[in-house]
């Protein structure tokens, strides 16, 4: 009876393995603070990004794909459990991800896939850099990582053990070679690889290139206060300079997918936490509501399911991400997830994808907001849901036209307001199940 018992195991084991070896890789690749506007398809008159412009024409490219919160470990939360923020327990940074949780890579590595991740963790706490034992790794089994550190030169990962890896040089390009030994390994099984850049967070220090921008040729968004506009060219020379680098390294990338013949069965997604004001509306933060904070770049390739040259309005949030990949893999969601699983709405049209995204900020303070994007409207409340702001994303893409006074827009107002108080109460009212269970 024992012999029988490990025979079935046996079979068992190797029919998930046979199913594992159909199911398309992933590569995410998460790129710190990089904004949904700084896209060479989005039509920015800066940015020189040949591979993101090469990568946006054979993928489905969301051009209003928002973050459930605009700030790293939130956002991080959210990418990897399908939860808003609040219901996964992490409403704000230095947040250990609450193990309760379950995860997108437990879910992958439990249907047979080799995982693992590179750089910037950021949901372990507070320790800089931050040695992240196996126990805390959510599913991953290869690492090299640390919990957070923003630095672009000569910075340190962890391994296996406290010891840590010194980088010498650009953290980038150290980080993406890592990333291409990892697909370069030999192995039967699909890998899921998450490979998080910290640029171009700042500090805004690019490496020496080939492309030097020059302060004197950046063109502003019309909502940068013209008092500002010189500091703020200087900052986006930087900025766009660190953009063009991961660029440089997305296309190695890139080509060692073509070369090793995996690009048509692997799924590569193109994506940030966040965004970042960086001038605009005065700013030079992240956790605002504004449209340079809370949209996200977000291309989805895959060769051998999805269209390519897909320009796509539809509304997405980054709650979706673990449940449409999952999709994507011939799997369902998991318990608890909150975001939508698109994956037949992406490769058959088949369902829906959102009428609505909803976000928020500043969660447990004075300053606390709530968003919801529905149409081409957005409204802004405080932590009272009384609203704040209100703007027509058709007419004032920049945000400059604050109509949460105009009678003649209450209509609109009310029905948005309706739908943010409906996230709202539901968020908190998990949010509040999950403190108790804690």
């Amino acid at each position: 009876m024992f012999s029988t018992r490990r025979s079935f195991l046996a079979s068992a084991a190797a029919t998930a393995a046979q199913g594992a070896s159909k199911r398309p890789n992933i590569l995410f690749l998460v790129a710190d603070q990089w904004r949904g506007q700084a896209m060479p398809a989005a039509g920015d008159p800066n940015l020189i990004a040949p591979n993101l412009a090469q990568l946006a024409k054979e993928s489905v490219d969301f051009r209003r794909a928002y973050t459930s919160y605009p700030v790293c470990c939130p956002s991080r939360a959210a990418m990897l459990t399908g939860k808003f923020p609040r219901a996964a327990g992490v409403t704000k940074n230095h947040t250990l991800l609450p193990l309760l949780n379950k995860t997108l890579p437990e879910a992958l590595k439990g249907a047979g896939y080799r995982t693992g991740f590179i750089g910037k963790w950021h949901l372990d706490g507070r320790e800089n850099p931050g040695f992240v034992p196996q126990s805390r790794r959510r599913g991953f089994d290869y690492w090299a990582a640390y919990n957070i550190s923003h630095k672009q030169f000569d910075s340190v990962y962890f391994r296996d053990s406290p010891t840590p890896v010194e980088i010498h040089g650009f953290e980038p390009t150290h980080l993406t070679n890592l990333a291409i030994d990892f697909i370069q390994q030999a192995s039967t099984q699909p890998f899921y690889l998450y490979l998080s850049w910290v640029a171009p967070h700042p500090p805004l220090t690019p490496p020496p290139s080939r492309i030097i921008y020059d302060p004197g040729q950046i063109q502003l968004r019309p909502n940068v206060p013209l008092d500002q506009a010189g500091s703020v060219k200087n900052q986006l020379a930087g900025y766009y300079g660190l953009c063009t680098a991961v660029d440089e390294n997305l296309g190695r990338l890139l080509a060692a997918l073509a070369q090793m013949g995996l690009a048509e069965n692997t799924i590569v997604v193109f994506t940030s936490d966040h965004g970042y004001a960086i001038g605009s509306h005065g700013l030079d933060e992240i956790d605002q509501p504004y449209e340079e904070c809370t949209r996200i770049p977000l291309l989805f390739r895959y060769p051998a399911r999805l269209k390519p040259r897909v320009e796509s309005d539809a509304l997405i949030s980054n709650i979706d991400f673990a449940p449409t990949l999952l999709g994507l893999c011939g799997m369902a969601s998991l318990p608890g997830m909150q975001g939508l699983n698109l994956a037949s709405w992406m490769t058959g049209g088949h369902g829906s994808a959102h009428k609505s995204v909803y976000a928020e900020g500043d969660v447990g303070t004075s300053g606390e907001w709530k968003m919801v994007v529905s149409g081409q409207y957005k409204l802004v409340a405080n932590s009272t849901l009384e609203p704040t702001h209100f703007y027509d994303l058709n007419t004032d893409p920049y945000e400059t036209n604050n109509l949460a006074a105009k009678n003649s827009y209450q209509p609109q107002r009310k029905q948005l307001l309706k739908l943010l108080t409906g996230y709202s109460t539901r968020n908190a009212r998990i949010g509040a199940t999950w403190n108790a269970a804690m």
